[in-house]
């Protein structure tokens, strides 16, 4: 009853998170059909085979795709973690623009120029995301009210994935593009930033 009470109090249902999670399921599918297989790296194979044939111009929409199903699991189950609690603090619009345009094509568009190499795969995204999190749960610590408990808790488990997912802390797979990663932080402070800037609300999920 916890969790459906908290769900009425909220601003709205994470429509728009859901929606992402659908098209990103929707486009791992037509990258096993393309390959015609359901091998753990046969959506590798499709990422290669796009990126190959369209070059550059591949970071319109190669930031939808995933590797393999365990990087697609693990991506999905930060994305909604995240994406639920962002979304609720930013509204719809904001949301969609700020994951689609900036994270999406912005950061694989950054990663091109930077690293000549467009950006695949949403791990820009959800660490970005984490971001977001990590730094609104931080200034309930540093700014303490009734929630400091549950923001310490929040600010640390965001941390630590951070520092894991830009190699600080333990080793990832092979072919892990930590770079992305990278950007994504980046870009995940750059849009906070802009965010509390603009807009006077807490970004603790009370």
């Amino acid at each position: 009853m916890y969790v459906v009470d908290r769900l009425r109090k909220a601003r709205y249902l994470p429509t728009v998170t859901i929606a992402f999670v659908m098209v990103f399921l929707s486009t791992y599918t037509i990258q096993l059909l393309l390959v015609g297989s359901l091998s753990q790296n046969a959506g590798y194979q499709a990422v290669t085979m796009v990126t190959n044939a369209l070059g550059a111009g591949s970071i319109v929409f190669s930031w939808l795709f995933h590797s393999s199903h365990t990087h697609l699991l693990g991506n999905l189950t930060i994305f909604v973690l995240t994406g639920w609690w962002v979304e609720s603090q930013i509204g719809r619009d904001q949301f969609i623009l700020g994951v689609a345009v900036f994270f999406g094509m912005g950061a694989s568009v950054a990663a091109l120029i930077l690293f000549q190499t467009p950006g695949a795969g949403i791990s820009g995204i959800t660490t970005g995301l984490v971001t977001m999190v990590a730094l609104g749960n931080l200034e309930g610590v540093i700014k303490p009210d009734h929630h400091l408990i549950r923001s310490a808790i929040v600010f640390t488990l965001s941390a630590f994935y951070l520092l894991r997912s830009v190699s600080v802390i333990g080793t990832l797979p092979a072919g892990t593009a930590v770079k992305i990663h990278i950007l994504g932080a980046v870009f995940g402070a750059v849009w906070y930033t802009a965010e509390k800037s603009q807009h006077d609300f807490s970004w603790v999920v009370s």
